[in-house]
């Protein structure tokens, strides 16, 4: 859906699309489009790298547990 607005440009930029839109045989709509997509999926990646992940110390690595530890010896009874 295309939406009708106004924009205030700088002039250089204004003759630069245009000559851009006449090499590449396009409308000067279909630049600023291009342009304003690029522009927005450069600043949601940007967005994307301020995700800091935090990281907690949970204390000393029990990687090295048998299941003795985790199981006392069971008690016969006779």
């Amino acid at each position: 859906m295309l939406v009708r607005t106004t924009l205030r440009i700088e002039k250089n930029l204004k003759k630069e699309a245009d000559q851009l839109a006449l090499e590449q045989d396009t409308t000067l709509q279909n630049i600023f489009n291009k342009a304003l997509k690029t522009y927005l999926a450069k600043d949601a990646k940007k967005q994307a790298r301020k995700i800091v992940v935090k990281t907690h110390n949970l204390g000393v690595n029990l990687d090295n547990l048998t299941r003795d530890d985790f199981y006392s010896d069971p008690k016969i009874e006779s």
